[in-house]
């Protein structure tokens, strides 16, 4: 006896051949009998594997090299890790990625598409399951260190990222209240994102609770979120509340 097709089944006895679809059918309504489907990926591996088909990974001298870069649209950068090294969230890769920079070129500043950007990636995270972790810490870019410049194309603004020539301008006052509502606004809370590390370093270039941030979608799993819920509190958080 043979099998050739889905319940179907040749050979020199048709009982059996009956038998054996009838059997197998049986099997699959009852769930013992499934297509493979592949290794079960995380909500952190979902999440890129997501992104990487809505976005597109720039090149690097014609070559596709390893690197945390996405490009949006015509104007958007955006660059994005897993999360690592968090106490108390013992699984934190396996649900967190952290986004490091979402730039939009300059001449299409206030076109929307920075919100299309968030949008496409709070989106990929209900899908997912997976939480996205950022600083509320805006830049620019500056040649001399003093002054901004303007980046007006996207091709410019790939081969800045790479050229020691230029550097980041952090303005932690100037511009920080508009970002946070720019993240409040598309769903983001705020989330102790520090650790350790801060230990080794002066508490005054701290950014403060109000400029950590968090997306916790939806489709989050409640074991998951629970290993957050002492970091959703500034009053119980170690990290932010040092001196």
């Amino acid at each position: 006896m043979k099998q050739v097709g889905p319940n179907l089944f040749v050979g020199d006895d048709p009982y059996l051949c009956l038998q054996a679809a009838q059997i197998q059918q049986v099997r699959r309504r009852r769930g013992l009998e499934s297509e493979p489907t592949g290794p079960v990926q995380s909500p952190s591996e979902r999440f890129m594997s997501l992104l990487k088909e809505t976005t597109t990974k720039p090149r690097r001298f014609g070559f596709l090299t390893d690197h945390s870069y996405f490009r949006f649209g015509d104007s958007t950068l955006i660059s994005v890790t897993k999360t690592e090294g968090l106490t108390g969230v013992p699984d934190c890769k396996e649900f967190m990625v952290h986004l490091e920079s979402i730039y939009v070129i300059d001449v299409a500043r206030g076109q929307g598409c920075g919100t299309s950007c968030m949008k496409m990636l709070t989106q990929i995270a209900e899908k997912s399951g997976c939480v996205i972790d950022l600083y509320c810490n805006p830049f620019v870019w500056s040649c001399d260190g003093r002054c901004q410049y303007a980046v007006e194309t996207f091709e410019q603004l790939w081969s800045v990222v790479f050229d020691d020539k230029w550097q980041v301008l952090h303005h932690k006052d100037s511009q920080s209240d508009l970002t946070k509502f720019f993240y409040l606004r598309s769903g983001f809370v705020n989330m102790c994102l520090y650790d350790k590390w801060v230990y080794r370093r002066d508490s005054s270039e701290d950014l403060p609770f109000e400029q950590q941030f968090a997306f916790l979608p939806l489709s989050l799993k409640p074991e998951y979120r629970q290993q957050l819920e002492n970091r959703l509190k500034m009053e119980g958080c170690e990290f932010c509340n040092r001196t």
